[in-house]
């Protein structure tokens, strides 16, 4: 009889066990991970800016404008940085000129003037105020809007299953936080080696010296020196 008690003890906790291993039997929606039910959507864009012109050049306040963008471009910025001005306008001589500053802002902004495409395009014969257009492409993220499904009650919920919002926030959060939304769908290339470091480790390597970092000894060790 005591015996017969043992297998049956022995065979409730293997099927208590084996109940708990199996995370199925939640159903198959609540092992949906917050990034495959509220998926984070990254598409390109095109940022643009419309640069004034006036008879003198670029119109006052424009060079900050300018600048912003630049910035803007270097942080989520893809391809090159492409300018527009009018051709065959009243004010095109004053669009050339605003042109050549532009180029100088992006210069002194760190633009790299090979990165700089400049176009024409035809405006009207009349136009004393054809302005000149930035342009590049970038990503935007997004993600689904929250606070859609409150249906279940999250007083009272014994077996601690995820409710249908959660995660939602927490992707809305990433996609606005998220520096380059691009890297969201493909890693950054990698940056070249380093051809100075590597002659130095090699040169020591050949003397028989030290090329590891080493902590300083008159700090806590927190404050590594590189030889």
């Amino acid at each position: 009889m005591n015996r017969l008690c043992r297998l049956a003890s022995i065979g409730m906790i293997a099927a208590t066990a084996a109940g708990c291993a199996s995370p199925a039997e939640n159903g198959f929606a609540n092992l949906v991970s917050a990034e495959t039910r509220f998926p984070i959507r990254v598409e390109p864009q095109i940022a643009t800016l419309v640069v004034q012109v006036d008879t003198q050049g670029v119109l006052r306040g424009e060079e900050d404008r300018v600048r912003a963008f630049a910035e803007h471009w270097k942080s989520r910025g893809h391809g090159a940085l492409s300018a527009s001005m009018p051709a065959g306008t009243v004010n095109h001589g004053a669009a050339k000129s605003a042109m050549a500053r532009i180029n100088r802002v992006l210069s002194e902004s760190g633009v790299d003037h090979k990165t700089v495409r400049v176009t024409t395009y035809r405006g009207a014969g009349n136009d004393g105020d054809a302005s000149i257009t930035l342009s590049f492409m970038t990503y935007a993220a997004s993600a689904p809007d929250c606070g859609m499904d409150w249906s279940e009650n999250m007083g009272f919920n014994p077996r601690n299953l995820p409710w249908p919002e959660f995660g939602c926030a927490t992707q809305h959060n990433f996609a606005v936080a998220v520096s380059d939304p691009r890297d969201l769908t493909e890693p950054r290339p990698q940056d070249s080696a380093d051809a100075m470091r590597r002659a130095t480790v090699l040169q020591k390597h050949r003397a028989g010296t030290k090329s590891q970092t080493e902590q300083s000894e008159q700090d806590s060790g927190k404050i590594a020196t590189v030889e």
